[in-house]
């Protein structure tokens, strides 16, 4: 047992679909015209939600374990536009947080997003003023795939249920807009896939730009049961204070930093409106489309590759491009990271000795030496601090995965065997989503961070350690991967095992820009019908 009340809380919070068989993801959004019509609406997706319930595992005829998942999930949320269209009541609305009700628009200076990257540049869904209605709902749909890779056809059965729901609601409606040209009627995302061995497609980790992605998520109290929850936080839960020791010192975060109504890393809970019963086992999403810039990325490489070879000495092309990736990424394509592997010499060896890995995780089910066998492989990949890396010699300060989850790099008395990740527990957030090809051949990932304050953990991941460098030493240097290019366009990659002298990575282009998005409460299974039934009252 969990001590969690999985059956009301969304499935999306609890799992990330894409890692338990749903490469495929639709995002439906759409605006209320009326109240009524809109709870009518809420009531009738409501059945179909999909919560947190551990899926039915039985045992098949020849002692297999099997797990039955359902063929398809639903979840949804609402913005705060969206709440108040559904007429909240006014004292439940105004106590919402403040980032909440402004929306991802209204942050734009905060998170990054000029330039390019600016509102009025996003696609026509989500652009202020130039759409025809706001963005209320969003529902996504996520399923698995047909030998080809192909979406099973149950996907477009429950979007034409959908949008058939809204047609009959008298007012609801679905919003087209996404896309460079607006045309499309929904966001489609899709893993990227891969021939298998019996040449069935295969959904694999990578985003387009190549990296293994949705790595070292956050682990929290309550997320497993004990022996999987301690194997599960080295590398995705905390650090204690003191001397370091892999078996005793990593534990689970909070639940009240992802799930409101529980305690959080402050000891507290986080703030929430009246009545508690809407907010609690809910939380909140960020939704981003980020756009990439894939022939510009490898572009950039090319031309750093040859200034790599130049300045270190290394003859190897594909060594010098794989080099500069992983000094950008700080984790090397693989999803090995630079604190295991700092050469690309090691990085083949470790990709040698777990090479049986990436075959077992093709295969099910699993007999118990595989699975521990997966286990170990996962540890090597996220179970590492930046101890004994305190002058960025093996992982550069500025690598985007040191930026994104700094561990214990920010804990004052950090050495090689101490330090705690107390600085960046309160930073954690829950990722999800999956790349996306849009039909006007745009690339990119649709990006969705979960925690239960917008503010206090998304947002200052995107301005203080995206968007700056102060904290990790880089000045005004963002990240070199996201970041945007207002003010340095260089990264700093110290000298270290792969090179005796530093490098400076300069003229960085920006590899990414936002496409739009905005902020969403994703409430529980009770709050949902609260919603629909029109019976939150805050007093």
């Amino acid at each position: 047992m969990t001590g969690l009340d999985l059956a009301d809380i969304q499935g999306n919070i609890h799992r990330p679909y894409g890692r338990f068989g749903f490469p495929h993801t639709r995002h439906l959004f759409f605006t209320i015209g009326e109240a009524a019509a809109g709870r009518r609406f809420v009531q009738g997706v409501r059945p179909r939600i999909t919560s947190a319930e551990p899926w039915e595992r039985f045992e098949t005829a020849d002692g297999r374990s099997v797990v039955r998942k359902p063929a398809i999930t639903l979840n949804l949320g609402f913005t705060f536009l969206g709440l108040h269209a559904l007429d909240l009541p006014t004292r439940t609305l105004r106590m919402l947080p403040d980032e909440f009700i402004d929306g991802m628009s209204c942050r734009a200076d905060i998170l990054g997003d000029v330039g390019p990257s600016a509102p009025e540049r996003w696609d026509p869904l989500w652009q202020v003023g130039g759409k025809p209605a706001p963005v209320h709902i969003w529902i996504s749909l996520s399923v698995g795939a047909n030998p080809d890779g192909t979406p099973l056809a149950i996907l477009d059965e429950w979007t034409r249920w959908l949008t058939g729901l809204a047609e009959t609601s008298g007012g609801v409606a679905l919003l087209t807009g996404h896309g460079a040209d607006g045309a499309g009627g929904w966001q489609d995302c899709s893993a990227i896939m891969d021939a298998g061995p019996d040449d069935a497609m295969i959904p694999t980790p990578r985003e387009h730009f190549g990296f293994t992605d949705g790595i070292s998520d956050p682990v929290f109290r309550g997320q497993f049961g004990p022996g999987a929850e301690a194997l599960a936080a080295i590398g995705g839960g905390k650090i204690a204070e003191g001397p370091y020791d892999e078996a005793t010192s990593w534990s689970a975060l909070e639940t009240g930093e992802f799930i409101l109504g529980h305690v959080d890393e402050g000891q507290e809970f986080p703030v929430a409106a009246f009545p508690r019963g809407l907010t609690r086992n809910g939380t909140f999403m960020v939704w981003r489309k980020l756009r990439q810039d894939v022939e510009a990325f490898e572009g950039y490489v090319a031309a750093q590759a040859e200034i790599w070879m130049r300045a270190t000495g290394v003859a190897d092309a594909t060594e010098a491009s794989e080099t500069v990736r992983a000094k950008i990424v700080g984790r090397w394509r693989s999803g090995v990271p630079l604190i295991v592997a700092q050469t690309w010499a090691e990085h083949q060896t470790i990709m040698a000795q777990y090479a049986d890995c990436l075959e077992i995780a093709l295969r099910k089910p699993r007999d118990s030496a595989e699975q521990q066998r997966l286990a170990a492989y996962a540890k090597m990949l996220t179970g590492f601090r930046y101890g004994d890396d305190l002058d960025g010699g093996k992982c550069p300060f500025g690598a985007h995965i040191r930026r994104a989850n700094p561990r214990d790099m920010l804990d004052p008395v950090l050495s090689a065997t101490q330090g705690a990740s107390t600085l960046t527990n309160r930073r954690r957030i829950l990722r999800r989503g999956l790349p996306y090809v849009d039909p006007d051949g745009q690339k990119g990932v649709v990006f969705m961070a979960v925690c239960s304050s917008i503010f206090r953990q998304f947002e200052f991941v995107q301005q203080q350690w995206m968007s700056y460098g102060l904290d990790f030493e880089a000045g005004n240097d963002t990240c070199p991967l996201v970041g945007h290019r207002a003010q340095a366009t260089k990264h700093m990659i110290p000298a270290g095992p792969a090179n005796a002298v530093p490098v400076i990575a300069a003229d960085l282009p920006a590899f990414v820009t936002t496409r739009g998005g905005d902020y969403f409460f994703l409430p529980s299974l009770n709050a949902v019908r609260m919603i629909a039934m029109g019976t939150v009252d805050p007093t």
